[in-house]
């Protein structure tokens, strides 16, 4: 959608005049004038309305900017000018329509058991009712029932936004006139509430009659749990898929969803692929397996498919049906297909670890190579860095330095007796790299004799270093504004973590997020901190030098692509949650010797591979 109409409609505060806006223009581009529907004629703009000139500029802007004004645009601007604030909150995104036509067209098909003209639909967070238009013109087709009796009887949608429901009945209602069905009355199953809380079988005498609905589809809330509200994190904890770690929105919707789907009810989401992996998927994996809910997962690894969003998203068929199996295949876009040709990777939930994660694409292959020798996690310990939380305050590249100060690009001068010498480590390439990278961080910690770091006490640090402490005091409000100002510290210009403080001789960084051929570089410096990246730890430089070989080899990285969350271009996370079972294999001496000695990096991989010789087949296929 053309930015200077989103523009223009976004400096519009009332809510009602940019629906007049958007459903004036719609009618007159479609050269409707006649209408029966009261709520639609109360929507359209009159010569004599005091905003009239509001809306001369707007369709001004639509034919200076040639913007089409056919059904998905117009929902597309209805999804589009929701304020920030409120996609933030409440998770709310456009789903393209290609991606709701097939969601919703491979579960009617799945759901050929039952009698469509009878069905009961829902979306259960309906945003402005993309999915719920496709679900009308499904069963239009499939019935030819009126769009009026289908919005009465099979249609059903929740919203935590009145806007948004407001919005869903609009687009209902231009979708029956577009289709000649003009009436002044539409009766709808449109409620706004919370769909955390929200009882359908004593809300909805329909529903409760047919015992909950025969398909749910959707696009759940995109909400991570450090945007939620205080009464969202507290209504997330009456459901049992969100009591492991700290669960995004869409987590419980798929509890929520299969809750209400009546017998063989399928329910179809798009929604993020985590769930598979993370720790905070830890709680629905379980929900599943104990369910023994038949799923199908259509996954696209690294593509993304909302332009709006850094977020990584599957396709979900889940059918309130005993199942031994989930079913897994991933592909692109352009490449999806009907679910009935697809060729699933078919896994059995009793060999499946919900605690360690889900990997799906080659399950029997990342079992085999966590059966090798001990597991990574029992021989490192892995961080993740430094974690100020305002990195920028206290990471500096110094540009000049004397005897006692090291001066910021501005000029400010900082004690070097308070500083340490810090990198980014997913910057890091090579050994050599370390020294161009290094940076100064200001480190207010001190250590005691069995070096443990203890925040310097304000009174201390303000008289031992008085430039420093000055310097702080500017960014003191700044500061303040970590943890969305809620955060508890010892003193105000503590790190916003105590995590990575501890003085390590040996360390081997790496980058959190990988693509093959990465490396990962070796230190011996205790005084040299990280941030960002991640860094393994050992009690020996040789275990770490063993490591530094093993993580570049094939073998790891086959495991890296089978186990590890995908992210844009070809890059995997590579977090201490997604190596900690890897089995490191039991080498001996002279293996070692080999190992540690050898710099071809292809008779080094024909070597590591040899060892793990359980799974060498399938490493070279």
């Amino acid at each position: 959608m053309n930015k200077s109409i989103l523009d223009f409609l976004n400096n519009i505060t009332a809510t009602n005049t940019v629906n007049k806006l958007i459903v004036s223009a719609f009618l007159i581009h479609k050269q409707i004038d006649k209408i029966k529907n009261i709520k639609i004629k109360n929507l359209m703009f009159k010569d004599t309305d005091k905003d009239y000139i509001l809306f001369k500029e707007f369709e001004a802007i639509l034919e200076q900017e040639k913007q089409n004004l056919c059904f998905e645009e117009l929902l597309e601007l209805f999804e589009f000018v929701i304020s920030p604030s409120d996609k933030l909150i409440n998770g709310a995104i456009y789903t393209p329509k290609n991606i709701r036509e097939y969601i919703t067209i491979q579960a009617f098909n799945e759901l050929s058991h039952k009698t469509i003209d009878i069905i009961k639909v829902a979306d259960i967070a309906c945003g402005c009712g993309g999915f719920l238009i496709e679900a009308s013109l499904e069963i239009k087709q499939r019935t030819n029932k009126s769009f009026k009796k289908i919005f009465q009887e099979n249609i059903f949608g929740l919203d935590i936004q009145k806007y948004s429901i407001e919005r869903t009945e609009i687009l209902l209602l231009l979708l029956a006139i577009t289709q000649c069905e003009d009436e002044k009355e539409f009766h709808f199953n449109l409620y706004t509430a919370n769909s955390l809380e929200f009882e359908w079988l004593q809300e909805d005498e329909q529903i409760k009659k047919n015992n909950g609905f025969d398909l749910i589809l959707g696009n759940p809330p995109y909400v991570c749990s450090r945007n939620m509200d205080d009464n969202t994190k507290e209504l997330m904890q009456k459901w049992s898929t969100c009591k492991t770690g700290h669960p995004d929105l869409y987590i419980p919707f798929f509890q929520i969803g299969y809750e209400l789907l009546t017998e063989d009810g399928i329910l179809g989401f798009i929604t993020v692929n985590t769930f598979m992996h993370s720790v905070n998927g830890r709680a629905i994996r379980e929900y599943f397996s104990d369910k023994k809910a038949l799923l199908k997962i259509i996954d696209f690894k690294d593509e993304q498919i909302f332009k709006s969003r850094m977020t990584y998203t599957c396709i979900c068929f889940l059918e309130k049906k005993e199942s031994k199996y989930i079913y897994y295949s991933s592909t692109k876009e352009i490449d999806l297909q009907d679910v009935s040709k697809i060729e699933f990777n078919q896994d059995s939930y009793e060999n499946l670890d919900t605690q360690k994660g889900w990997s799906l694409k080659n399950s029997g292959l990342v079992t085999k190579l966590e059966s090798i020798g001990k597991p990574f996690g029992k021989i490192y310990n892995t961080k993740s860095g430094i974690a100020t939380l305002k990195n920028h305050v206290y990471i500096f590249k110094s540009s000049k330095e004397d005897e006692k100060y090291f001066y910021m690009q501005d000029g400010t001068a900082i004690e070097k007796e308070v500083c340490k010498e810090v990198i980014n480590s997913n910057q890091l390439n090579t050994y050599d790299d370390l020294r161009n990278l290094k940076e100064k961080i200001i480190f207010p910690y001190m250590y005691d004799k069995n070096d443990q770091a203890h925040i310097i006490e304000e009174d201390i640090f303000s008289k031992k270093f008085p430039k420093t402490y000055a310097y702080l005091l500017t960014k003191r409000d700044l500061l303040a504004t970590r943890d969305k100002g809620n955060g508890k510290y010892p003193v105000w210009y503590a790190f916003g973590r105590t995590q990575s403080l501890e003085k390590v001789k040996y360390k081997l960084f790496f980058p959190q997020l990988v693509k093959q051929g990465f490396n990962a570089v070796l230190n011996n410096d205790e005084n040299l901190y990280f941030y960002n990246g991640m860094a393994a730890y050992a009690e020996n430089i040789k275990s770490l030098q063993i490591l530094q070989k093993l993580l570049v080899s094939s073998v790891v990285w086959i495991y890296i692509e089978n186990k590890s969350k995908h992210y844009a271009s070809g890059y995997f996370g590579l977090g201490k949650n997604y190596l900690k079972d890897f089995g490191i294999f039991d080498f001996n001496d002279i293996d070692i010797d080999f190992l540690l000695s050898t710099k071809n990096i292809e008779l080094l991989d024909a070597f590591i591979t040899s060892k793990y010789k359980t799974i060498e087949n399938n490493i070279n296929d």
